[in-house]
């Protein structure tokens, strides 16, 4: 299966030892108004049944967003675990309190449930990581888009920016997404089904061999940015 749930206690247990001490993490925080704002910050630990510690993601990053990190308020939790398989997890949890020393930490309720998404099987995942789209044949030409979706083989992108005039099916291109703590992630594809839109294109790509490692970590970025 490429995602299921788990809701017993002992399962919990089982997938959270595998999401280490130090593992970069996303939450999502809802305002009273509707409004999602996505941080990124760090997983600390945890007490099997009994609570989560994460840590406050970096204030310059929170704005506004801080005031709502107040005890019983809900948030959504994504961490890449790296045991016995690589698989994001997602779940759900409220604010029990929280610390200011050691240093800044949040203490969540441990779940009732987590979705687990394998990687291996995943067949195909939901997206809008912002890319930069550069054509190897045409002087390194290039221009801004959106993927919408991602596979272990190939991925949708869509853009209306411009600067795409010359991109035709079949041409090599190389696509880049932005990371928070290291160099783009950079995949070489070959373009196919190529579609004008009234304000943009849209077009598959499949992916050149021997890039696994490059897009296994686009993928884990996309399974982290899922919406709700």
């Amino acid at each position: 299966m490429a995602t299921k749930q788990v809701s017993t206690k002992e399962g919990l247990s089982s997938e959270f030892k595998f999401l280490l001490a130090g593992t970069p993490i996303n939450i999502d925080i809802v305002t009273p108004a509707g409004q999602k704002g996505r941080f990124r910050t760090v997983f600390i630990g945890y007490l099997p049944e009994q609570y989560i510690l994460i840590q406050f993601p970096d204030a310059g990053k929170l704005g506004n967003y801080a005031q709502y990190i107040v005890k019983d308020v809900q948030i959504t939790v994504r961490g890449l675990v790296e045991g016995h398989e690589a698989s994001v997890i997602a779940f759900q949890s409220s604010i029990m309190q929280t610390l200011n020393t050691p240093s800044k930490i949040m203490v969540l309720k441990f779940p009732d449930r987590m979705v687990i998404h394998n990687l291996r099987a995943t067949k195909r995942v939901q997206t809008e990581l912002a890319t930069k789209v550069t054509i190897l044949s045409n002087d390194n030409e290039d221009f801004s888009a959106v993927m919408t979706d991602i596979s272990l083989t190939g991925c949708h992108i869509a853009t209306s920016e411009g600067g795409f005039g010359d991109l035709e099916e079949d041409m090599i291109i190389s696509l880049a997404v932005d990371t928070t703590d290291e160099a783009p992630l950079e995949v070489n594809a070959k373009v196919c089904n190529l579609k004008s839109l009234d304000a943009g294109v849209e077009f598959g790509c499949q992916f050149e061999a021997e890039q696994d490692i490059a897009i296994q970590k686009m993928l884990h970025m996309a399974l982290l940015s899922e919406s709700s």
